[in-house]
């Protein structure tokens, strides 16, 4: 009988304490909320629009480059 007893108070005790520890986190974010407003978001400003870069004869080079090196790689020269 004595289990029980003891398994009683210790539910009970956890429930008072976390009930109270629900209390007073929503005590603590009401004042929070309250004291300490949330800044208000600065708005957003659109970003200029870049074209689109053209391909140049770099572009090309880099292709033709980058080409080789997976011909020479699939053939196995190293």
């Amino acid at each position: 009988m004595q289990g029980v007893e003891l398994m009683v108070f210790g539910i009970g005790s956890v429930a008072v304490f976390l009930s109270l520890l629900v209390v007073v986190t929503s005590l603590t974010s009401r004042l929070m909320t309250r004291y300490f407003p949330e800044a208000e978001p600065l708005p957003v400003m659109p970003r200029a629009q870049r074209p689109a870069p053209v391909a140049g004869a770099e572009d090309a080079q880099l292709t033709a480059v980058i080409a080789a090196a997976i011909h020479r790689h699939r053939a196995g020269k190293h």
